[in-house]
């Protein structure tokens, strides 16, 4: 019986919405893809999200591979907050699963913004707790960062369902004994919460 829900934030609970921040800027179409080239679809990437490396390093390494958008990367991590945006149905969505009894814990691959952008977030106050990949110095899809969360919070994987909107990650977590459903349009991740026997 399933009696705890594990919520990736990115893709499920708040869009991250990098390629309309580029656009809101102004940026022509090659400014663009140097940007995102070297930041967000930069092996790169995974590194902000780890948590070993501090921003300026991140931002300089980035810059590095394509100094000619150097301005325009080093905006992009001023404004990260800019990049993320809850979605409409997440406070009811997690407020709904506290109300009918669940635990529900986050997990998720995030830099150190999310210690600001989680700030905004509604639906934060109803979570019981949760693992940030910077927090641990793992992402997913490596094991040790749902091995962190089991043992930060007794949780029995066979208990649990985790949503998340990447295959690997759901793989991941799958061999551990987790539930899985993977997210791409809500009302059919409900469907499937249902269909668990999860109410919601």
């Amino acid at each position: 019986m399933i009696n705890t829900i594990v919520l990736d934030i990115g893709q499920v609970l708040a869009e991250f919405r990098w390629e309309a921040y580029l656009k809101d800027c102004g940026y022509n179409e090659e400014t663009r893809q140097k940007v995102s080239k070297a930041t967000i679809l930069s092996k790169v990437w995974c590194e902000v999200d780890r948590g070993v490396l501090s921003e300026q390093e991140i931002v300089a390494i980035c810059c590095a591979q394509e100094p000619s958008v150097t301005q325009e990367i080093t905006t992009l991590f001023d404004n990260f907050i800019e990049l993320v945006q809850e979605y409409d149905y997440s406070e009811n969505f997690v407020r709904q699963l506290k109300e009918n009894g669940y635990k529900v814990y986050l997990l998720s691959n995030f830099g150190r913004s999310f210690l600001d952008v989680s700030k905004h977030f509604k639906f934060i106050k109803y979570v019981d707790g949760g693992v940030i990949s910077f927090e641990v110095k793992h992402i997913k899809p490596e094991p040790e960062i749902y091995n962190d969360l089991l043992e930060k919070y007794h949780i029995n994987p066979k208990e649990a369902l985790f949503l998340d909107d990447l295959k690997d990650n759901l793989d991941a977590a799958s061999q551990l004994g987790f539930h899985t459903i993977q997210v791409s349009v809500f009302e059919k991740a409900l469907e499937e919460l249902r269909a668990l026997g999860v109410k919601i």
